[in-house]
């Protein structure tokens, strides 16, 4: 069940309309009916705990639509934005046990417990032509997808410096691209690819 079946019947469930939904969340009738759309957008990482409530299920229940969380994928609503350090030793992020002290990034894609965001810094993945990522866009990073030649991905070196660029092959080697001429292509050697880049978008204020 998607998280926006589960809502849908739960507030039919509990005999409320649409709006008296929205009242009772403090939204509008508007995001309901959002909520409730196959494709819509699901309700914000703030909004989430008084849905759950309302409904009678965990926050965990919740954003799964009701479902196990672990093997699968999960529809969210936000994912945390994280610094170069924390993406290096990303476990410490878990989607369904929010902690508070990070910002979070909408996302349209699905993602899994780990999932997370990264603002790109400097001009290596800016282009002038075709996929172009300027700094300050943000990206979403899913460490729990196999990386394969052509995506964009997030590296960790030996020293634990994390590194964003495109995976390409030549011959029998992995090298790390970036979309800037000016830069070199490396490669990949002893550095992990530790995320695969599912979504971008620029965030202006």
């Amino acid at each position: 069940m998607s998280i926006h079946q589960l809502i849908r019947e739960g507030r039919k469930r509990l005999g409320m309309s649409e709006q008296q939904f929205a009242d009772a969340i403090g939204v509008s009738r508007g995001a309901v009916q959002q909520w409730e759309k196959p494709g819509g957008t699901a309700p914000k990482r703030s909004n989430q705990p008084r849905v759950a409530e309302l409904l009678g299920v965990s926050l965990a229940e919740l954003v799964s639509g009701g479902t196990n969380i672990s093997p699968g994928f999960d529809m969210r609503a936000e994912v945390p934005l994280v610094s170069e350090v924390e993406a290096g030793n990303y476990t410490v992020i878990d989607n369904f046990k929010p902690k508070g002290k990070f910002e979070t990034v909408p996302v349209t894609v699905p993602v899994k417990q780990h999932t997370y965001a990264l603002r790109v810094h400097g001009d290596s993945m800016a282009s002038e032509s075709g996929d172009s990522f300027p700094e300050g866009s943000l990206i979403i990073v899913e460490p729990e997808m196999a990386a394969v030649p052509g995506d964009y991905v997030i590296a960790l070196n030996s020293a634990n410096e994390t590194t964003f660029k495109q995976l390409i092959r030549d011959g029998g080697d992995l090298y790390l691209k970036p979309l800037n001429t000016r830069y070199p292509i490396k490669l990949l050697g002893s550095a992990t690819v530790i995320g695969v880049v599912r979504e971008f978008t620029k965030r202006f204020r």
